[in-house]
């Protein structure tokens, strides 16, 4: 955190943001930051909170990523999977947003 605000950087990419809590992701940026950039799956995968009850209760296994998506925030959907063969890909239309 002292290292953060020493750099103050104004962009923040967060990889595997489906998995990640949203409280690390808010206590993790900056004053100064002026763009969050969260890339991810929000369908495939979520955060894995310890206390199962809390999590239900409070919403805790909702990332950041999901919750923003979810109320219509502007995003980009990648369209091609290019790391598994053509049939497998094919099948991810049932799971996302995307032309096939």
């Amino acid at each position: 955190q002292k290292v953060l605000k020493q750099i103050a950087p104004r962009i923040c990419i967060v990889e595997e943001a489906a998995e990640v809590f949203e409280s690390h992701i808010v206590t993790a940026i900056g004053e100064r930051i002026e763009h969050l950039i969260l890339i991810g799956d929000h369908v495939q995968l979520r955060p894995s909170p310890n206390v199962y009850t809390l999590a239900k209760h409070f919403n805790l296994d909702v990332s950041l990523f999901e919750r923003l998506i979810k109320n219509q925030m502007p995003s980009v959907q990648l369209c091609v999977q290019h790391r598994s063969i053509p049939i497998i890909s094919s099948l991810t239309h049932h799971f996302y947003d995307i032309p096939i």
